[in-house]
């Protein structure tokens, strides 16, 4: 048992070792020292052996006394580390021949009061540390001995480091350091435990061998992960046991290729937040459940984003065929002679302890970087660990230099983008980022993708006494540090004075539904362009800072698996969707129609693709079909067509007549692609479905004409297309339908007439903030006559109608129509409230009913949503 105590205390208490000291209420401003002491027993030995202490890793920085008799000093809180004791043994022995261990510890420094603020007192600032991103999680590094801490014994010559790994034709290369030159014995284990292989290689200190060639393996993929066993031993000295794989990875092109398959990188991505440790050490049982969760979603891999973990996260990832990207903890930093000199130094020592793993494929040397870290330090580090991990891709910065304003030239094996957008923007981005004449080469969303869920937050109301409120200690209201974000202490009373509580769980569930729909829409748009070659989606668990998980607080799953690997597996089947162009002003501009609604009665076309990276390769049956929901399918059909692994290509046309509907009806298209196996029987590739709608084409039928001002050319073409119902005058109870509200529109109101205000980000009747529509928000349809029949529940009849602005609308002023609630700051706007000005009424609505945000409709005359809902709402307005 461990004993701790403060630098000012004087009396000793018990603390577990493994664990980070906040676990056991030292405060997380403390930075320490903070001295720890034990016992341990010395094994028996030979006068010939050594006796050493390995610490799997300290955070911070440690001084280690053995027998009142300094041993050595580590800084560092990631790596492991040995530190030879035989000489204070030998010369102080403890009262049983025992090692008396006495160790000081320190951490980072806390910032204040968010990243940029100044440190607390101590002795390593923060920002100079490699610490990663858990600080900006909960605010603060955690510190103490967070791994284990053992003895062990070697001879006179020991191992000093190690690493073996294969490749797909049974190369094995060697490397190793030893103390003195001596023959090393090298043995290889089969999966079963039988000899494979065996050799002694001549003495010499340091081994660079790759001349062993295995006749008979398996190679290692995450659909088989076979694993070999090497053991290195110096006779009378030293052993190590290192477990890898025979594997190859190659690019061609943009494409990963795994043993000469293309490979789709589909990572999570993960900051190593387990708040009941307070540090990155959950265990290997709960490693295990949460890379077994994550494959059934689809996934494979992980990133390990700005932490490096214990050892066996990555052996387990090498058993269960767990792909990993090795992110280095590099992320805002300070650029101090101590960052620079002790960077470089820890990276290299981590890149020893993961370079054998076969599970490991990529690595980044830092996360965002800014102009703070110059080119010619990133091109150093990238030199020193690309000597080191085989086959592996390394970039310099993931985020890219050109998108955080860091070095444009940094070094790099593949691009590396981090873009987080609603879906209409999606498509303009990836192809204005895509890297077309540049040199060839992977491109990956090294983090994209997040969607913030509501908490669920019933189920943070435990009975006293409930052992599960030892994991909700984040909720007290704890020093902010280096948080940028606090919400979450204020969201319960926000969402209480919202007068929402009651509703809490309903909106949960709506938060669940919407974030599956924006996961869904994202991930094609991704999957459907050749350019791009896997992604890393945000991310694996809910944080203080985030509700982005796959899974919330307690564990609970937000999506079904087989829901989310329609479109995160091998296989993913998509819609391509029709093209136009249109001459304006003079020339060509591309023109956009409606992905996901349409009139009724009308055609449907749709290019049927398949983004195919499973190893089945051949000839491919598609079958799909449309219908309502609990209604027989009204249009059915089959594709024949190839499936080639490695490519995104078109399998087909699916084309059917909508059928003709007297309210907006929703159906579903489902499409299912299956190809002979080697067995001779049909094997499933992938199924996929989507919503679509329809809307009867009658969309002014009874309405009365209106009065349109178009001061902002938004409704060109509604004036065009439908100029009877756009032809009314000025007069006392007209509906007028404005773009801009002028003063002509303000006196209309004002003596009696009712309108409609399309508002935009400039000054209006109701002032406006920039907000996005998909991420970080959910939308609530208030029941009122004003929707008619449009189905005001959020669903992808919004996608046409999404917008970047909400009305902030003050209290007590107005009906909302369609209110925004904020999931991350739980405050509430509009995007359209029923507003009384003077003797009228005003429908006061951000919603783009003329869509033109992305690739959204061109106009209200390509948006059946949006000419649906205009006519509704006059219609509201002239009863």
């Amino acid at each position: 048992m461990w004993q701790t105590r403060l630098a000012h205390e004087t009396t000793w208490r018990p603390l577990p070792v493994p664990s980070a000291w906040e676990e056991h209420g030292i405060p997380p401003t403390f930075p320490g020292p903070v001295w720890y002491r034990t016992t341990l027993p010395v094994p028996p030995r030979t006068p010939e052996q050594r006796v050493w202490l390995r610490f799997h890793a300290v955070s911070y920085h440690c001084q280690v006394t053995v027998n009142g008799n300094p041993v050595g000093e580590h800084t560092g809180a990631w790596d492991s580390f040995s530190l030879e004791i035989t000489a204070p043994i030998n010369a102080f022995p403890g009262p049983h021949g025992d090692a008396e261990i006495l160790v000081r510890v320190t951490k980072p420094i806390s910032l204040t009061a968010g990243p940029d603020s100044p440190p607390l007192p101590g002795e390593h600032p923060l920002r100079e540390t490699l610490a990663g991103f858990l600080p900006y999680v909960w605010g603060h590094a955690f510190g103490g001995l967070w791994q284990p801490v053992e003895s062990y014994l070697t001879g006179h010559t020991y191992i000093k480091s190690a690493s073996l790994r294969g490749d797909a034709q049974g190369r094995l290369f060697l490397q190793a350091t030893l103390s003195h030159p001596a023959p090393l014995h090298l043995q290889i284990l089969t999966p079963a435990g039988d000899v494979l292989f065996t050799t002694t290689l001549p003495p010499a200190i340091t081994i660079d061998h790759s001349h062993f060639l295995i006749d008979q393996f398996s190679p290692w993929s995450p659909a088989s992960p076979t694993l070999y066993t090497a053991r290195l031993t110096v006779e009378n000295g030293d052993e190590k046991i290192l477990r890898f794989g025979f594997r190859t990875l190659t690019t061609q092109e943009n494409t990963l290729l795994l043993n000469e398959r293309p490979l789709y990188p589909r990572f999570i991505l993960s900051w190593g937040w387990y708040p009941d440790r307070r540090c990155p050490d959950p265990g290997p049982a709960r490693i295990r459940a949460d890379f077994i969760r994550l494959k059934a979603l689809g996934y494979n891999g992980v990133k390990l984003c700005l932490w490096f973990p214990p050892q066996y996260v990555f052996d387990l990832a090498d058993e269960l065929g767990m792909l990993l990207w090795v992110e280095f903890p590099l992320w805002l930093p300070q650029v101090t002679p101590f960052f620079c000199t002790q960077t470089p130094l820890e990276i290299e020592r981590l890149t020893h302890l993961a370079r054998h793993h076969p599970s490991v494929i990529l690595y980044t040397l830092g996360c965002e970087l800014g102009p703070e870290v110059d080119a010619g330090f990133l091109h150093a580090l990238t030199q020193t660990v690309k000597t080191l991990i085989g086959d592996a891709l390394l970039a310099g910065n993931s985020g890219s230099g050109e998108a955080y304003g860091g070095p444009l030239d940094s070094p790099a094996d593949f691009y590396d983008h981090h873009f987080y957008a609603d879906p209409p923007f999606l498509a303009s981005l990836y192809d204005t980022f895509a890297p077309q004449w540049r040199k060839p080469k992977p491109w990956l969303m090294g983090e994209f993708n997040d969607f913030d869920t509501l908490r669920n937050w019933p189920q943070f109301h435990l009975p006293p006494g409930d052992a599960a409120r030892h994991s909700f200690w984040w909720l007290t209201n704890t020093p902010q540090g280096a948080r940028w974000a606090m919400e979450v202490y204020e969201q319960e009373a926000r969402l209480k004075a919202l007068q929402l509580w009651d509703q809490a769980h309903e909106l949960y569930q709506l938060s669940l539904q919407k974030a599956y729909l924006h996961r869904k829409q994202t991930v094609e748009t991704v999957r459907a362009r050749p350019a791009l070659s896997g992604y890393v989606i945000t991310g694996e668990v809910d944080t203080p800072i985030s509700t982005a998980g796959m899974w919330d607080d307690v564990g609970a799953a937000k999506f079904a698996p087989e829901d989310f690997r329609r479109f995160n597996g091998d296989t993913v089947l998509l819609l391509g969707f029709r093209r136009w162009r249109a001459w304006v002003a003079g020339g060509d501009r591309p023109v956009f129609g409606d992905r996901f609604c349409y009139w009724g009665g009308e055609v449907v076309r749709v290019a049927l693709l398949v983004s195919h990276f499973g190893v089945e390769q051949g000839g491919a049956h598609t079958r799909w079909e449309v219908g309502f929901e609990g209604d027989a399918p009204f249009a059915s059909g089959e594709i024949l067509g190839a499936c080639v692994p490695g490519q995104v290509q078109e399998v087909g046309t699916v084309q059917f007549l909508g059928p003709e509907v007297d309210r907006p009806r929703s159906c579903v298209l489902r499409v299912a692609t299956e190809m002979k196996g080697e067995n001779g029987g049909n094997v499933g590739l992938g199924e996929n479905e989507w919503g679509i709608w329809f809307f009867p084409r009658e969309v002014w039928q009874g309405v009365v004409p209106f009065v349109l001002d178009d001061p902002a050319g938004r409704l060109a073409d509604l004036l065009t297309a439908e100029a009877r119902v756009c032809s009314g005058r000025w007069a006392e109870r007209a509906v007028g339908v404005f773009t801009q509200w002028t003063l002509e529109a303000a006196r209309f109101v004002a003596q009696g007439g009712r309108a409609i205000l399309m508002q935009g980000a400039e000054p209006g009747l109701v002032p406006t903030v920039a907000r996005p529509f998909w991420r970080e928000c959910i939308q609530i349809g208030e029941p009122h006559p004003a929707w008619g029949r449009f189905p005001a529940k959020f669903g992808m009849q919004y996608y046409a109608l999404g917008t970047d602005r909400a009305l902030v609308v003050p209290p007590g002023r107005g009906f909302p129509l369609l209110r925004r609630l904020d999931t991350r700051q739980m405050e509430m706007e509009a995007y359209a409230v029923v507003w009384e000005v003077g003797q009228g009424q005003v429908l006061v609505t951000t919603l783009r009913l003329d869509g033109g945000l992305g690739d959204q409709p061109s106009g209200i005359t390509r948006s059946p949503a949006g000419m649906f809902l205009l006519a509704e709402w006059v219609r509201y307005l002239q009863a």
